[in-house]
């Protein structure tokens, strides 16, 4: 689970290449005493005229050096500790255009470390970091760019968004680990894999991305979108700090693997994009095994299947959700009254939960739900005019008597925030209250319950204050009730995550001290063992009916059959200790969506030179398929190898195939790679500088043959040019830095 350290504000100036008039008049922040000064980081100054190789000499070894869209490199510098962080851009000619720091006791132009924020801007935009209040500054990034840098970056960036969005990850890691540290907990994920990466690259070539996938896909617990924003040119270039500020206020388990910090280009001509920070569990990748149902949960399946119809045939049957307004933040208070087809469209969410679990159904009862109507208006009147409000609260001064008594009556009763539909959802999966014992959530799920009624008014934080009202009496001659359910789990009616999961005994079996757990993803053959709380797991038993269990780790979506096995339960007709099994079918009705039924490609025979890349458009069709996750797979990796957005890349002469896949569609590339060494112009085995200088001698003399094309065309246009002798030095410099 995600635990919200404390609130930093990330504050962004407006402007970008827009010079300030301030700027002549050469004010630098508190130790900056030159002109050419740009920051101070642990006593160290680095100037405009300052080298890499100087930093070097100040800071060490830097932990992480790529290519940046300056057109020269990008350097990170933090200690083994996590404890500081500086950040360098160069251009071209090596020059520092790109600077930020996190603590270090920095000194930077604009400001300084532990200032206080006041908003003034200068030149350039840049990021600022501090706390919320009072606003103490302790992180920066600023430029030191002309015109000509930002316009190198911006075509450096959109021709190749790829390849630098990918080197940044290297570098913002870095900075959620020294923010991590800095707020006292240890962040243990790395940057996205290159195949996770790619994967959403390809997403967002289809028009998604891994946000969206998530979320049409049932893949919430195991992608997990934290920050979603629209932003443009007017405020920063991408740099680690502005990304990675926002990973301060998270901290996630380690089965969360990996951070993206995802840019999307929305607008090239205008450089809109929308930036996204996503942690992600990779087990979404694991190949899911199809579990069959018993005739039992065969038959749940089918009356919970037919409850959402019954949802959707009541909750659009009616225009105004209230027949009588209701009146809650003044006197004389009026209760209102909700449409009927809302009432039972509530009724028919809730008893989607019941069925699942092989509950019988509550029914709607017209009092029950008059009176959590008055109920949720009398505790909304007390909450906002700091009134007591509890289930047993003393009537508030000017409230009639007649309105007072109905709200309290029946008082088998649930208060909880949300709408008449979402107050179930927030009860059954209890975050607040008694996340424990879950007595909302039992309220809701109690076998023995026939009738009830619900009640909401107010557009609070939390969409208003609901009330729901429980009566009646049938029998249940059951074992357990247990959330996620013994039986049909339906994953619509679970709320920013199920929380504490729980099991409850009724008849014949009681929990003992000494009961543990143990949770199987039968689709994974993934297996949790719960036996104390710690290390993202939480164990509690309580009494001798209730054992509230969870384990962080646990991903799951629709489909997933789970199996739930309680140790050391105790057998109360035969007073023995033993082992109880159930298990809990994760359902979603919404998830089927559009399915994929083709994926065009650009090409499905592909012929190659050794070292040569080729990149493949394939698109999901329809449009509007729900999942549009392709996943690339080389048939034999030393023939060629494949980047997860498609591109080929052939390592060695052979033919062989690479299959293509989206759900349930597979199509397949046929690949032949000759024994050419693409690049190797004059045939020594090797890529290097003396075959550039051959390509470019064809190129000028015009006497290039049939085998010289074939060999140094890299852009695949059927000639060679400068172009080709670029992309040559290109592979040598990326082969000799490694």
């Amino acid at each position: 689970m995600d635990k919200v350290l404390k609130k930093t504000y990330t504050l962004v100036s407006v402007m970008l290449c827009i010079i300030i008039a301030s700027l002549s008049k050469n004010v630098y922040a508190s130790g900056l005493t030159s002109p050419n000064d740009l920051i101070k980081v642990n006593n160290h100054t680095i100037t405009t005229s300052t080298t890499i190789s100087q930093v070097n000499s100040m800071f060490g070894t830097p932990v992480e050096v790529t290519d940046c869209a300056f057109g020269g490199k990008a350097y990170s510098y933090t200690d083994d500790g996590y404890n500081w962080y500086l950040h360098i851009e160069t251009n071209a000619e090596g020059k520092i255009v790109g600077y930020g720091a996190i603590n270090g006791n920095f000194v930077a132009r604009r400001y300084a470390y532990n200032d206080v924020y006041n908003s003034t801007y200068w030149t350039l935009s840049g990021t600022i970091v501090c706390e919320f209040n009072p606003q103490y500054i302790y992180g920066i990034y600023e430029y030191n760019t002309t015109n000509a840098d930002v316009n190198t970056y911006w075509k450096n960036y959109l021709a190749d968004s790829s390849t630098y969005l990918y080197n940044l990850q290297k570098h913002t890691i870095i900075v959620s680990k020294v923010l991590a540290k800095k707020q006292g907990y240890n962040c243990p994920q790395t940057y996205s894999s290159e195949d996770v990466f790619y994967m959403n690259e390809l997403l967002k070539e289809n028009g998604s991305n891994y946000a969206d996938y998530a979320t049409n896909n049932g893949k919430s617990k195991s992608i997990v979108s934290i920050y979603t924003r629209n932003s443009s040119i007017y405020e920063d270039l991408f740099n680690p700090i502005k990304l990675g500020e926002i990973t301060e206020n998270y901290e996630y388990a380690e089965s969360y693997k990996y951070l993206l910090y995802d840019i999307e280009i929305t607008d090239a001509n205008s450089k809109k994009y929308q930036s996204r920070t996503i942690y992600i569990n990779p087990d979404f990748l694991e190949e899911r095994k199809k579990v069959s149902l018993n005739s039992e949960e065969q038959n749940r399946l089918e009356q919970v299947k037919q409850l959402f119809k019954d949802f959707t045939a009541h909750a659009s049957s009616f225009s105004n959700i209230y027949d009588e307004e209701p009146v809650y933040d003044s006197l004389p208070l009026k209760a209102g009254k909700y449409n009927k087809n809302a009432l039972l469209a509530a009724t028919d969410w809730l008893n989607i939960a019941r069925v699942g679990l092989g509950l019988g159904k509550v029914e709607l009862n017209d009092e029950f739900a008059d009176c959590a109507q008055h109920k949720a208006v009398l505790v909304y009147y007390a909450n906002s005019n700091d009134y007591y409000a509890d289930h047993y609260m003393p009537k508030p001064e000017g409230v009639e008597d007649d309105f007072y008594n109905k709200a309290q009556n029946h008082m088998n009763e649930n208060l909880y925030m949300g709408t008449i539909q979402s107050s179930i959802d927030y009860a059954l999966n209890d975050s607040y209250g008694d996340p424990t014992e879950c007595g909302h959530r039992y309220n809701l799920l109690d076998p023995e319950y026939t009738d009830w009624g619900v009640g909401s008014v107010g557009d609070g934080l939390f969409g208003g204050q609901g009330c729901h009202k429980f009566g009646g009496y049938r029998a249940y001659t059951g074992d357990l009730v247990a959330w996620p359910s013994n039986g049909i789990f339906p994953l619509e009616l679970v709320s920013r995550g199920i929380g504490n999961w729980t099991a409850q005994f009724y008849n014949n079996y009681e929990v003992t001290p000494n009961t543990t757990v143990t949770i199987e993803c039968l689709n994974t053959n993934a297996k949790y063992d719960i036996t104390s709380s710690g290390n993202s797991k939480y164990l509690k038993v309580t009494g001798n009916n209730l054992v509230t269990f969870r384990d962080d780790n646990i991903v799951y979506e629709n489909g997933d059959v789970f199996k739930i096995t309680l140790h050391n339960v105790k057998n109360t007709n035969t007073n023995s200790l033993q082992e109880y099994t159930y298990r809990s079918v994760f359902y979603s009705d919404s998830m089927s969506g559009t399915q994929a039924t083709d994926i065009n490609l650009s090409t499905t025979d592909v012929k190659m030179s050794v070292g040569q890349s080729i990149k493949i458009t394939a698109k999901v069709m329809p449009e509007d398929a729900t999942n549009k996750l392709i996943k690339f797979k080389s048939n034999s990796t030393n023939v060629v190898e494949v980047i997860q957005n498609g591109t080929l890349v052939a390592k060695s002469s052979g033919v062989t195939t690479v299959t293509v896949k989206c759900g349930d569609v597979i199509k397949t590339i046929n690949v032949a790679v000759d024994g050419i060494l693409k690049g190797d112009m004059n045939k020594d085995g090797s890529i290097n500088s003396v075959d550039a200088a051959l390509v470019l001698d064809r190129y000028t003399n015009k006497d290039a043959t049939d085998e010289d094309i074939a060999i140094g065309d890299m852009d695949n246009k059927g000639d060679l040019n400068a172009t080709d002798a670029a992309a040559i030095i290109d592979i040598y410099s990326n082969n000799a830095d490694k």
